[in-house]
């Protein structure tokens, strides 16, 4: 499909989202235009409007024009719909097809890097990657891997601070709730997808209460010094991980083993003891079901999806490059993002498969000002 004619697509669906809000005519525009400038490598609107040679106050104003509620809202319509879409064919296929669609949910949070009295969310969080305790928001994700496509279901910033206490594990709990509520109105059973988690979200009060919510089929990843009682005695899992014998089995050529152990946070559980080379991972904790260890070892590896949806949003989308003051501005950074991701996967084929490669392929074909002029209605902008 032509440039064009997927700006136009995008154009009108904007359209139907705000068509019950009292918006300038020219704010659909100006998001695309901040859309698009995004998938060209500008990450904030200083830098497109140093491209067209205007001054940035028309951009800012657009964005505030939103408040926090109707950013939330947008984003979670956008993400529903694209999810909805794809599992209504998962629905529909055979279950041989279900089983090489390999449809899991990934829960994931991570740190954007952020500095700024003036900035919300901003707060010391532990960072996974770095290994320490940094300033910054903290993005809590919920990811769909499904037939190789990456979609995100919820993305919400985790607040210290506020009218109530928050914390990461309740604010889970309440998006798996309404997730599983929304989904159900729209014919699909959530719950009958499992889920994957890293090491941080190993505690017996989460994996309860998500089971209590239906998830009942999750993959934790282990951490070094988890403890089991294994029938030679209490071990930690690197001893166990040495003293096991592994070997490719049904269904996955990944050498694993599988027992039954009990931990004394999570009581008994599937210990999924496994090799696989550049991965700091060697065990998986399967808390509720029983897990086998191919359906393990296949949600494990759907659950580096959302670390690649991380890469993509920051690296190559430029989340946390955009300073724009409260809890408006850290939803609508967030909210164009998520536009922009959209609007770039609709754009990939066989020859520009990443987001990156869409961005080199667009500046191959002019400057930013050049697409401007051919495909938005720079009048309304005032932009001469």
């Amino acid at each position: 499909m032509h440039f064009a004619e997927i700006i136009n697509q995008f154009r009108l669906v904007l359209t139907s989202k705000f068509a019950n809000n009292k918006l300038r005519p020219e704010f659909i525009e100006i998001l695309l235009i901040l859309t698009v400038g995004l998938l060209c490598g500008l990450f904030n609107p200083n830098q497109i409007a140093q491209q067209l040679g205007v001054s940035p106050k028309d951009f800012y104003s657009a964005l505030r024009e939103l408040s926090v509620y109707s950013w939330r809202r947008l984003l979670e319509k956008m993400l529903l719909e694209a999810a909805v879409a794809e599992l209504n064919n998962y629905n529909e296929a055979s279950a041989a097809t279900k089983s090489r669609m390999k449809a899991s949910i990934a829960i994931d949070d991570s740190l954007v890097k952020r500095l700024g009295q003036a900035l919300s969310y901003v707060w010391a969080w532990y960072s996974g990657q770095l290994k320490s305790v940094k300033q910054g928001q903290e993005l809590l994700g919920i990811v769909l891997k499904i037939n190789g496509r990456i979609l995100p279901l919820r993305l919400i910033w985790v607040s210290k601070q506020g009218r109530s206490s928050t914390n990461k594990p309740d604010v889970l709990i309440k998006a798996m709730q309404q997730l599983k509520q929304a989904f159900e109105k729209e014919g699909f059973r959530l719950t009958d997808l499992a889920i994957s988690m890293d090491s941080w979200w190993v505690s017996n009060p989460v994996s309860e209460r998500l089971a209590e919510v239906g998830f009942d089929k999750q993959i934790i990843c282990g951490k070094a010094n988890l403890v089991f009682e294994t029938k030679q005695g209490r071990k930690k899992l690197p001893q166990i991980r040495r003293e096991v014998n592994l070997e490719q089995g049904w269904g996955h050529r990944t050498p694993a083993a599988r027992m039954r152990v009990t931990n004394p946070t999570l009581g008994e559980v599937a210990l999924i003891i496994f090799s696989r080379p550049r991965s700091r991972a060697s065990g998986l904790i399967a808390p509720v079901v029983k897990m086998r260890v191919c359906e393990g070892l296949r949600v494990r590896l759907n659950h580096y999806a959302v670390e690649t949806f991380w890469k993509r949003m920051k690296r190559w989308l430029g989340l946390g490059q955009m300073a724009m003051r409260g809890r408006e501005g850290a939803w609508a950074e967030l909210g164009l993002r998520v536009m922009a991701y959209f609007l770039g996967t609709k754009m990939l084929n066989g020859e520009v498969r990443t987001i990156f490669q869409l961005t080199q392929a667009l500046r191959r074909e002019g400057t930013f000002l050049e697409l401007i002029d051919e495909h938005f209605h720079q009048q309304l902008l005032a932009l001469r």
